[in-house]
């Protein structure tokens, strides 16, 4: 209750006070602090025990050191800034309020600290930085960004300053220590977890760690929707990210690992710079500093699930390749149904709320803000039960099915030639698409279903009709081409008898359906809402 009283104090002299007078009212409180602490360190010298009459029973009240140059007090304000540089002070209260986890942990003696107690902790020491520090950091960044700029210069400093470590791990059924554990000084029986991850961000160099089970205040909905919707950026923005693997004893049984069937793991993978695994016991895996620069062990990962090299290594977020990064999603499973969704959002970087208790129809959510910035023809590429929501979309990631890795490279078309409808849309009549409309029944084309890796020929379909979606286009005469002998990707489409201002409606298959054409077809496109 202290810190947060703390907090809020720092955060309304912020914002209705100058920085002469915070500082002297800081300096104040500060020290009236300090003597209060003192008189109760002379009269419980091994820290407070509440009685049971509050009804806290036995909780230990851990005191800040006595010792001022001890970093896990805070800083008092004091003459030491006033010659610090304006613009870097400022860049710093920007970065902590802004970039920055809402709780970390002080890794020294593993309490939580908030922004503002960072800010108190580290302003001494950024105060410090000096135009020297910030020539020289320009001059090393100019030699791999020509355009880096006295700002990024700063920044990159404070960053260095503040540098901090993140926790991926799989959570255990009972016993994880929570945010009001920490903030309690509880110790559970995971807390020996927690407590091996500081010491080995402490080798690392970080003063500062982050861990998703005890760093987020899940009693506020606000701070909990803030940690999901940031969580990428927070572990992209690590120093470090160690991963503890607990089931795992070497490179061999790596890929055997539950770590890789969980849902928010993914991007706890793709997002990090740095990584370093440690396998049973918190044995390293590797003698790297950086397992993402270890080629074996990103060819273990990579076959264990999926996902290239490339992106294993230096992922871009984004709603490009929506279809691919789907399929590395579809074989996870997450606690809570909605997860599926939020362990997502940064991995296309689409901005959605969060709401527990919706269900599935976050899982549409999603995809409405996917189609928002798509206009790849791929994202149609799933089969199976559709949203309740929308049948364009499907019930969750496990629908996305393989493609034909040569027919589905757009990558090399020239700018003139493109594939399917670059302007699919949302509206109120459902997801509006152009689409290359072929009648099965006419028997002009030749009707595949993708079971596993096999095609197989089919004429289940022939009462329906196939909106190809995948159509060639040349010009932009709004007609559609499909080339002889090529796969092409069609959804299955029937009049809407309850609808006919929709015109089709999207029958749902258990597997993808694609058609082949012995001669090349040209044809105007058509609209249809789904």
């Amino acid at each position: 209750m202290g810190n947060f009283f703390e907090d809020l104090v720092h955060q309304v002299m912020d914002v209705t006070m100058e920085d002469n007078d915070q500082m002297a009212l800081k300096a104040k409180f500060h020290k009236l602090k300090r003597e209060v602490l003192d008189d109760v360190r002379d009269i419980f010298p091994q820290g407070q025990i509440t009685p049971p009459t509050l009804g806290i029973k036995g909780l230990r009240v851990n005191l800040p050191p006595k010792n001022p140059n001890d970093r896990s007090g805070p800083d008092l304000p004091d003459s030491s800034t006033k010659s610090a540089i304006p613009e870097v002070m400022r860049i710093f209260s920007t970065y902590v309020q802004n970039e920055l986890p809402t709780y970390l942990i002080y890794v020294p003696d593993k309490r939580l600290v908030g922004r503002n107690e960072v800010k108190q902790m580290f302003r001494k020491e950024v105060a410090l930085i000096t135009e020297e520090d910030i020539h020289s950091r320009l001059v090393d960044l100019r030699e791999s960004c020509p355009t880096a700029e006295r700002v990024d210069a700063i920044r990159d400093i404070v960053k260095d300053t503040l540098k901090f470590a993140v926790l991926s791990h799989r959570w255990l059924d009972t016993g994880e220590p929570t945010f009001s554990d920490i903030f309690k000084s509880f110790k559970p029986h995971g807390y020996e977890k927690l407590v091996k991850f500081c010491e080995k961000a402490n080798e690392f160099g970080c003063r500062l760690a982050w861990s998703d089970t005890c760093c987020i205040n899940k009693d506020s909905s606000t701070e909990l929707e803030e940690a999901i919707r940031s969580m990428f950026k927070w572990y992209r923005d690590a120093y470090v990210c160690i991963a503890y693997l607990a089931d795992s004893t070497s490179v061999d049984d790596l890929h055997e690992d539950v770590w890789f069937t969980r849902g928010w793991t993914l991007q706890e993978l793709l997002a990090p710079w740095r990584m370093k695994f440690y396998v049973r016991n918190w044995e390293p895996l590797t003698s790297n500093l950086n397992d993402k620069e270890n080629l074996e062990v990103m060819a273990v990962l990579s076959r264990a699930t999926r996902i290239s090299l490339d992106d294993l290594r230096h992922f871009q977020p984004g709603t490009r390749n929506v279809h691919e990064k789907m399929m590395w999603a579809s074989t996870r499973t997450t606690t809570r149904i909605e997860d599926v969704a939020y362990s997502l959002i940064g991995i296309f970087d689409v901005s959605m709320m969060v709401a527990y208790g919706e269900g599935k129809r976050a899982f549409y959510r999603l995809m409405e803000a996917i189609i928002l910035k798509c206009d790849q023809w791929q994202i149609f590429a799933w089969a199976g039960p559709s949203s309740s929501d929308s049948p364009a979309f499907p019930e969750s990631p496990r629908g996305y099915r393989p493609l034909n890795p040569v027919d589905s490279n757009d990558a090399l078309l020239p700018s003139t030639v493109w594939r399917g409808d670059r302007n699919i849309v949302m509206t109120k009549r459902g997801l509006q698409i152009q689409v290359f409309l072929v009648d099965l029944s006419q028997q002009e084309v030749t009707v595949y279903e993708k079971i596993d890796t096999d095609d197989v020929e089919t004429d289940a379909y022939s009462n329906y009709s196939a909106g190809v979606v995948d159509y060639w286009c040349y010009d932009a005469s709004g007609d559609g081409i499909l080339q002889p002998e090529q796969e092409h990707l069609c959804v299955l489409l029937r009049p809407d008898p309850r609808n006919p201002y929709a015109g089709w409606r999207k029958v749902t298959t258990p597997n993808l359906v694609t058609i082949r054409t012995k001669s090349k077809l040209r044809r105007t496109l058509t609209s249809v809402w789904l």
